[in-house]
């Protein structure tokens, strides 16, 4: 009878002990403390062309634009948590010809709020020359970023010998956005 009211009274004991150190208050305002930091990366714009897309009527054109609008800008949860942002752009050139990229960054007045060019050597082989930059947004140049409503690229061929109809090879531009936040206090 004294074992069995003695492995009571350690069980008791026991129960009290194991649920005695779990009753720890939890401090639920930890989670408050919390910073989140989601990186994303998209897809900005994507370009091949040929050496004859560089003729107007068998006249060698210079320039080729295009634009993009951009509305990710628009939205303040953005505005207020992104920290960082990089475009990386890679070209390949297989054309005897130097190439420009000049990449214009233009608010909703069509103000000028950020620029940046790469320069593409020729390939004198005809074989891909590669060729990337990275363009970083922080501070002063995020802020430009932010208030841009649209970027117009502008491909300008550099001296050198005459593109025809003949001419091989082709110009290819791959470029992609990544964008760092910081969510502060979401809970």
């Amino acid at each position: 009878m004294i074992r069995k009211a003695l492995s009571k009274i350690i069980y008791v004991l026991y129960i009290l002990i194991i649920f005695g150190s779990c009753a720890k208050d939890v401090d639920f305002e930890q989670a408050r403390d919390y910073v989140f930091t989601p990186v994303i990366e998209s897809s900005l714009v994507f370009f091949d062309e040929p050496a004859p897309s560089f003729l107007d009527s068998g006249v060698e054109i210079e320039i080729i634009q295009d634009f993009v609008f951009i509305e990710f800008f628009d939205d303040d949860f953005i505005l207020d948590n992104l920290v960082k942002a990089e475009f990386d752009f890679e070209t390949i050139n297989s054309i005897n010809r130097r190439f420009e990229l000049r990449v214009d960054m233009l608010d909703v007045a069509n103000q000028l709020q950020h620029t940046f060019t790469v320069i593409q050597e020729a390939s004198q082989t005809g074989e891909d020359v590669l060729s990337s930059h990275i363009e970083t947004f922080e501070d002063d140049s995020l802020q430009a970023l932010k208030n841009t409503s649209f970027i117009l690229f502008t491909y300008r061929l550099l001296p050198g010998p005459t593109i025809n109809e003949d001419t091989p090879g082709s110009i290819q531009l791959k470029s992609k956005a990544v964008f760092y936040f910081e969510i502060e206090d979401a809970l």
